[in-house]
């Protein structure tokens, strides 16, 4: 498969980015204000928007710099459509939990995207040649990222969210690590 040329993995990048930051700004408004609803962000709760603001720039500055150095460096020219494809499905994962369980998801989100988001990446190209071990890594982990997030929407396993949280942070980092391998 024929690399992807760097406007294009700068658009990609781009896109990714803007979700990212829009689903920082749920998850922010939530943990600031209480409440994802922009009314109540704007109007009931307008101290603490520069907080939001900030958290939001936060990561839109922090993908500028991190897709600078991915579409830079040369590693990551043969992983970048697996890389990309993880990146998309488990921000994905996390935007739609974002949408039906705010109080749940808001702060793993965060530690996703400040921290575990760019670990994975940086990851990424070790050991691209290994590749079953790598597409059981990322599926696999793809695969627990679903199951533990599902988990949080039954009564009777959210008294383990610590566990829970845990899980999902490394099945993130993990999905990210086995999406860097060659085709």
């Amino acid at each position: 498969m024929d690399n992807v040329e760097r406007s294009h993995k700068a658009l990609l990048l781009t896109g990714s980015v803007v979700v990212k930051s829009f689903l920082m700004a749920i998850v922010s408004s939530y943990i600031f204000c209480g409440s994802i609803n922009p009314n109540i962000l704007f109007f009931h709760c307008i101290n603490n928007v520069p907080f939001v603001s900030a958290s939001v720039g936060a990561v839109a500055i922090m993908g500028v710099f991190f897709g600078y150095y991915i579409i830079k460096i040369k590693t990551f020219d043969s992983i970048f459509q697996n890389l990309m494809m993880a990146d998309f499905i488990v921000t994905a994962m996390f935007f739609g939990a974002s949408f039906s369980a705010p109080s749940i998801i808001a702060s793993k989100v965060m530690i996703w995207l400040f921290g575990v988001w760019i670990l994975g990446m940086l990851l990424a190209p070790f050991n691209k040649e290994r590749t079953i071990l790598k597409k059981i890594t990322q599926y696999g982990a793809l695969v627990a990222l679903g199951a533990l997030l599902t988990a949080h929407f039954i009564p009777n396993l959210q008294e383990f969210q610590s566990s829970y949280t845990s899980g999902i942070m490394v099945t993130s980092l993990l999905s990210l690590f086995g999406a860097g391998r060659d085709k």
